[in-house]
């Protein structure tokens, strides 16, 4: 918990609501030490960036700290309750894909007119500044391995779903 007199004085960039239950860390990473957990349609602070990561304050969980940009949705929008709360038990992409068609009808321009637009979730790009400091990591490239296929799995995936290959010709122009 954080009492108002240890809150840093940082200035707020930009008001936010966390689109789906988010854990908070010390520091932009996941391996940094866990400080809490926000819940999704709860209003949060932002106050800076880095890389796919925004550092956040809750005043309503007296929580402040890091989590994955994905997790919150910055700008207008519509009352935190048009949010599902409920966990969804059909796994994240499924969540993610839920929240963008109801999207639509959850955020709202200044006006107060819904967007007709398609929503899109991601992380944004790094700044001149942020690729100038780049540093390798050779840890987070020995995490990143372990997705790496190689001719066991592949084999193992085209029995699995009896794939035959097909020769297609080359199509002139």
């Amino acid at each position: 918990m954080i009492g108002a007199l240890a809150m840093p004085a940082l200035a707020v960039e930009q008001q936010a609501i966390v689109v789906r239950q988010a854990t908070v860390y010390a520091n932009a990473s996941s391996t940094a030490q866990k400080v809490g957990q926000v819940g999704a349609g709860t209003r949060v602070s932002i106050f800076s960036r880095k890389g796919g990561w925004k550092e956040i304050f809750s005043e309503e969980q007296a929580v402040i700290g890091w989590v994955r940009s994905y997790q919150v949705r910055e700008g207008n929008f519509a009352p935190a309750a048009e949010i599902q709360t409920a966990s969804d038990s059909r796994g994240f992409l499924s969540g993610l894909a839920l929240f963008s068609r109801k999207a639509s009808s959850f955020f709202k321009s200044d006006s107060g007119s819904t967007s007709s637009g398609t929503a899109t979730i991601g992380v944004r790009g790094l700044s001149e500044d942020e690729i100038r400091s780049a540093v390798a990591d050779p840890a987070e490239l020995e995490k990143m391995k372990q997705f790496a296929s190689n001719q066991q799995r592949i084999d193992g995936f085209v029995r699995q779903g009896k794939l035959s290959p097909v020769t297609i010709p080359h199509i002139e122009n």
